[in-house]
C-alpha cells in the first residue's frame, strides 16, 4: 500500500529515511564525534541482548551470536530526520578496510546542512579530527555555499555544507 500525501499526491511505499548505520572500531571515541555535531542519543542498547538474540542475525547477513555496543543518535531539534545508528560489533570482530578515495564505487560521504561551516570546522579541529582543507566558498547547483570535508575516527567521510545564497 503506498501513502497518500496531504496534497493527494501519492508518496509510495518507501516514506523517509529513517537511519544510516556507522560501524565503528571505538565506540566511546566515536560517540564523542557524533556528539561534537550535535547528535544526542535517543535509544541505547547496549543493555539489550544481542542482535542475534533477538533474530536480527539472518536480517543483516551476520552471523546468528552477532552481538555489539549501539546507540541510536539523531540531531538535536530535528524530531523527524534521519538518525546516525552507531555500532561497535563484538562479534563478529572485523578488520578495518583501507582507506578510500571518495570516487571508490558505494556511499561516498554523508552530506550535512550546517548553519555555521566555520564553527563546526574549527569544533573538530580543536578536537583533533580529521579535515580535508578549511571551509571553501563554491557556486554549484545554483547556490552559493561554504564546505568542507572531514572523517569520523573511522575514516566515514562527512562533508558539511553552509548555503550562503542562492547563485
Amino acid at each position: 500500500m503506498t501513502a497518500i500525501r496531504q496534497d493527494g499526491e501519492d508518496r509510495g511505499d518507501v516514506a523517509s529515511f529513517f537511519h544510516i548505520n556507522v560501524n565503528c572500531t571505538d565506540f566511546e571515541r566515536s560517540l564523542a564525534f557524533y556528539r561534537l555535531l550535535g547528535f544526542e542519543v535517543v535509544n541505547d542498547f547496549s543493555g539489550d541482548a544481542g542482535f542475534g538474540e533477538v533474530g536480527l542475525g539472518p536480517v543483516l547477513n551476520l552471523p546468528d551470536d552477532c552481538a555489539g555496543r549501539a546507540v541510536l543518535m539523531k540531531l538535536k531539534g530535528d524530531r523527524h530526520g534521519p538518525r546516525i545508528d552507531l555500532i561497535e560489533w563484538r562479534s563478529p570482530k572485523e578488520a578495518s578496510l583501507p582507506p578510500r578515495t571518495l570516487a571508490h564505487p558505494g556511499v561516498g560521504r554523508i552530506c550535512m546542512r550546517t548553519t555555521d561551516a566555520d564553527a563546526v570546522h574549527d569544533r573538530l579541529v580543536a578536537a583533533g579530527f580529521r579535515v580535508y582543507s578549511p571551509p571553501t566558498d563554491i557556486t554549484l547547483g545554483g547556490s552559493v555555499m561554504k564546505i568542507f570535508c572531514a572523517e569520523d575516527p573511522d575514516g566515514v567521510v562527512f562533508e558539511f555544507m553552509h548555503f550562503l545564497r542562492p547563485a
